[in-house]
């Protein structure tokens, strides 16, 4: 069973003086909402892609996108959709923060990591919380029906070892070099395997979100070989 959905409410985060004179083309905040509270982005709307899966009733301009897939569905149509106009840097969030004690993200005291830490503009960036628990190759995310080796061989095409990290929550900042290390076509496959039909038929939401749980797990290992 997956467990409940939650979410937070968090006050505006400091804009960052790392981007005075900076643009969007330097740095873009993408953010995967349903009905979230995004009023932590105030400062930085003009750094702001939201893309909305719930009602339209934000007060910021949004992309309307189905609610298929976790975040993962997020970060890939964004990827697939700019790949040849990617901001410098691109940081992948959820719509609200600190919801888990193991994901803590904030601008001082004790955390996981420090908003400041997302916010660059250079080519080396991949920020992110590190875990190195990857599943098991034969185990089954939620009892889906194929295995964790099995998800993997098919999108990378090569034997699953468990060497790289993931990223706890799916708060990723990373640059348009890193992204590029896998061509737009390999994130395209990503995807199908997300929004693919399930038993010749519309995938549920539990199927998506599983699906997302997969690809969230490996989206790390595009970035970094």
């Amino acid at each position: 069973m997956i467990p409940p959905r939650l979410t937070t409410t968090t006050d505006p985060f400091t804009f960052s003086k790392k981007l005075i004179g900076k643009t969007k083309n330097n740095f873009e905040i993408v953010i995967s909402r349903y009905d979230e509270d995004v009023s932590w982005c105030d400062n930085y709307k003009d750094y702001v892609t939201i893309y909305n899966k719930g009602k339209d009733d934000l007060p910021y301009p949004s992309v309307k996108l189905e609610n298929k897939g976790h975040l993962a569905d997020t970060i890939l149509t964004h990827i697939i959709t700019n790949y040849d106009s990617l901001a410098d840097v691109t940081f992948f969030t959820h719509g609200s923060f600190n919801y888990r004690n193991d994901q803590q993200i904030r601008e001082k005291g004790k955390c996981n990591r420090y908003f400041e830490d997302f916010i660059s503009c250079s080519p080396d960036t991949l920020v992110y919380i590190p875990r190195k628990d990857l599943p098991q190759p034969n185990e089954k995310i939620y009892n889906y029906e194929k295995t964790v080796e099995e998800v993997y061989e098919q999108l990378f095409q090569s034997p699953y070892v468990r060497n790289f990290d993931w990223a706890c929550g799916k708060w990723i900042s990373v640059s348009k070099e890193k992204i590029r290390k896998k061509p737009k076509e390999f994130y395209v496959k990503m995807l199908e395997f997300v929004l693919s039909d399930y038993n010749g038929k519309t995938p549920t939401q539990e199927i998506y979100r599983i699906r997302g749980i997969y690809v969230e797990r490996f989206i790390l290992k595009c970035f970094t070989y």
